[in-house]
């Protein structure tokens, strides 16, 4: 061999023994250790360190325990006693005791062992071994708290954080079917619930929790966001009461997924029993679609769907539905009345889009377009269809398109719509149009008041041949509050003038043919408030006078229905009607009372209000509206009573207490203070074990209804509560509807038993019962409702 050869393969041999080292450097990591006590054996190849030790490598890896051993020949570490494992991807290792080989990067962990994700995620075990080259771990004994309050357990686990899975499963040894479905039932199978952990002592099975799912293996893919179950059972209080070889969802931290949603089952008086299967799709990440088929056991299915877009200056919302119709035509109720039913299908169609532009007319743009049908008038509440969009009483349909845009203080409005009254059979009178209309506002503030100019265009057809079309300007103008210190007055001045052109064909109460009206008013609002303050008491009395005066002539609208509110006192349009403004002068009076409480901290924990007034006018106006009274010269009384009390800010919620208390009180007393016209009353009690909420409306004269609505809840302990309802109408004696709930509710499940009665008839609508138990496992929504109807009689 030449000279020249030997020195090249000494060379290479060199640089590849180089190599290697600086390979071996690179992969295997060099600790140095601090701590209170070093110790050096075997010519410094062992280093003990003693009390609070830290060993740190070049990586950035960290190991803190009250005892290190390090044997730099075999590349291993020891430790004793409150261990602790951390890498720079921010994972960390609790235990008693830690052995890491350094050669192959392999860490065990014994006794007491919490290995914590960067994500927050904990996972305990009695034991677990962690190989950081290929990011896996396998640990026994298992319980997963997870950020989502969800957990899981399991007798053996592994980890595999390259693809974000967690897997847990049973002995491996048990392959066959039988085995697999065995050990869901006894004391070794794998454990998964949504509901909340109690901490780290107690498993799944001890802790009893509300839902819980047995599985042969479950596997939880933090990428993809889903969790896959094996042969799973749901059991309600460790009791099992379904099985399925093969279940999956989202995560609980997941907000939409495709998928089957929970299915449910009710039972219709006039339809029978129905089995809902809804589907939702993710179709991306601006966009998603609902299908939900209802099967009727007796009659045609129905097909809903509903399509949802969201952009960021553009959102579309589609909500259709269809069906054959009814099976049977010829059906009877209970009490042998036949039902009238039609044939043919039914359908629906509702779209919302809402859309913004810039200077598509003013600086900003939204536009509005609205499609609603119905093919028949009962459809939605035959069906009891409820969704975001529509609710099943609706009665009126809109199919319009509006636009409003802005500049600074300017604003324009146009929009073009057609109603449909589902009340209404006759074709010809039951579509309301109105098109177009447009209006123009501009706000200024100059000379020291607030001044709006607006300018309107309108044109109205409805009743089939009504027409009416209105172009109107209007200035109004309202100073700023003028105070006469020395007299303790506040006074704030309105200016309205409108001038309103009318073309009128056939529309009752108003002019005939083209018109041309001038109105202008005048108004001062006066009040005298006095304030007092004493013991952490406010109390404030305010006397109120305001007049007005309305020049022109005033259209008859004695047959309006309107019922005379405090607020009308002091507004310069009682009748909300620029069209048709009450003319002439008038004066409303009044009184507003108000006291409150605080606590040492000046917080409000109990505030009361009185009001009452009246309106006065010169001479009777017969063409104001007769049930307001506002016809007569002195208008009945009217006025509110408002009351909160507070505890928890009396309290200082020092001693828990959630008590809270409120009435709200409307009245309307006739002018000689010998009778009430109007009860309006609503109260509201709640606290930690009760919430109730009650109304009582009633008209005497100036009406005809008279109702009472009520709802209570109950809270008693472990998660149960109680629920009533009820709606009756006094006036004709019969009750509308009631209900009556019990439930259990946990942060997880809810399960409940719902009796309700609906009395109310329409053509083939009938009085319906339902007796419903439900059970709805949170997060996963929709309850699974199986109906009881049938269990008693009607």
């Amino acid at each position: 061999m030449k000279i020249k050869d030997i020195i090249l393969i000494f060379i290479s041999a060199i640089l590849i023994f180089n190599l290697t080292i600086k390979n071996l450097y690179a992969e295997i990591p060099l600790y140095t250790l601090n701590a209170i006590k070093l110790t050096y054996k075997d010519n410094n190849k062992i280093i003990i360190a003693e009390g609070k030790a830290n060993a740190k490598d070049q990586f950035g890896k960290e190991i803190y325990s009250d005892f290190i051993i390090y044997d730099k020949v075999n590349n291993t570490i020891k430790t004793k006693s409150n261990s602790k494992y951390k890498d720079k991807q921010g994972n960390e290792i609790d235990a008693d005791d830690f052995f890491y080989d350094l050669n192959i990067k392999k860490i065990k962990a014994i006794n007491n062992v919490k290995y914590k994700e960067k994500q927050g995620n904990i996972f305990l075990f009695s034991e677990f071994e962690y190989f950081e080259n290929s990011n896996k771990g396998f640990g026994k004994n298992l319980k997963g708290l997870l950020t989502d309050k969800s957990s899981f357990e399991s007798r053996f686990a592994e980890i595999d954080n390259n693809l974000g899975i967690i897997t847990i499963k049973t002995d491996t040894k048990k392959i066959n079917l039988f085995n697999k479905f065995k050990s869901l039932f006894n004391n070794n199978e794998n454990r998964y619930t949504t509901c909340e952990n109690f901490g780290d002592k107690k498993n799944i099975k001890e802790q009893c929790p509300d839902w819980s799912l047995s599985t042969y293996q479950t596997t939880q893919d933090s990428k993809k966001k889903m969790v896959y179950h094996e042969h799973a059972v749901l059991k309600i209080k460790n009791i099992p009461v379904f099985y399925t070889p093969y279940f999956s969802h989202p995560d609980p931290t997941v907000k939409r997924k495709s998928g089957l949603l929970p299915a449910s089952t009710k039972n219709f008086s006039n339809l029978g029993r129905t089995f809902k299967v809804p589907y939702f799709w993710a179709i991306n990440d601006n966009s998603d679609l609902t299908f939900t088929p209802i099967f009727y056991q007796d009659e045609n299915s129905i097909y809903l769907t509903e399509y949802r877009k969201q952009d960021p200056n553009y959102k579309m919302h589609l909500d259709t539905s269809y069906s054959k119709g009814y099976q049977k035509l010829n059906k009877t109720s209970d009490n042998g009345q036949l039902i009238n039913r039609t044939g043919g299908s039914r359908n629906h169609f509702f779209l919302n889009i809402n859309s913004n532009y810039n200077n598509l007319i003013l600086d900003h743009d939204d536009i509005e377009i609205k499609i609603q049908r119905v093919s028949q008038k009962n459809y939605l509440n035959v069906n009891q269809i409820n969704t975001d969009l529509i609710k099943q009483d609706l009665s009126n349909l809109q199919n319009s398109i509006i636009i409003n845009s802005y500049r600074n203080n300017e604003k324009l409005k146009i929009y073009s719509s057609v109603y449909e009254n589902l009340n209404v059979d006759n074709p010809s009178t039951k579509y309301q149009y109105k098109i177009p209309y447009i209006e123009y506002t501009n706000f200024l503030k100059k000379f020291g008041h607030n001044l709006s100019l607006s300018s309107l265009f309108e044109a109205n057809n409805y009743n089939g041949d009504t027409k009416k079309i209105i172009q109107r300007n209007t200035l109004e103008l309202n100073s700023q509050q003028k105070i006469l210190k020395k007299l303790g007055l506040s006074n704030i001045f309105k200016y309205k003038i409108s001038n309103t052109n009318n073309y009128n064909e056939k529309v009752e109460n108003s002019k005939p043919n083209l018109n041309n009206d001038l109105n202008a008013t005048i108004a001062m609002d006066t009040s005298i408030p006095l304030i007092k303050y004493s013991n952490n008491i406010e109390q404030t009395l305010s006397p109120k006078i305001f007049t007005k005066y309305t020049s022109g002539s005033m259209n008859n609208q004695s047959t309006q229905n309107k019922i005379l509110a405090y607020n009308d006192i002091y507004s310069i349009d009682r009748l909300n009607n620029i069209e048709k403004p009450e003319t002439g002068a008038s004066a409303g009076y009044g009184v507003d009372y108000t006291l409150n409480k605080k606590s040492y901290n000046n917080a409000n924990y109990l505030t009361s209000k009185f009001s009452i007034g009246q309106v006065l006018t010169d001479v009777d106006k017969n063409k104001m509206p007769s049930n307001s009274s506002l016809n007569k010269k002195s208008s009945n009384f009217v006025g509110n009573f408002n009351f909160l009390l507070n505890k928890a800010i009396y309290e200082n919620q020092l001693t828990n207490k959630t008590d809270k208390f409120s009435i709200d009180y409307n009245f309307n007393i006739s002018k000689d203070l010998n009778k009430i016209l109007q009860n309006d009353i609503s109260l509201n009690y709640s606290n930690k074990k009760n919430s109730l909420t009650a109304s009582y409306y009633e008209l005497n004269e100036i009406g005809n209804n008279h109702y009472v609505d009520a709802k209570y809840q109950r809270f008693f302990q472990n998660n149960l509560n109680l629920m009533l309802g009820l709606r009756k109408n006094l006036e004709l004696n019969y009750s509308e509807s009631n209900f009556i709930e019990v439930n259990y509710e946990s942060d997880c499940l809810k399960v409940g038993l719902n009796l309700s009665k609906q009395f109310y008839e329409n053509d083939d609508i009938q009085k319906s019962n339902n007796l419903t138990f439900f059970i709805m496992l949170k997060p996963f929504g929709q309850p699974i409702a199986p109906d009881l109807s049938n269990l008693f009689s009607n």
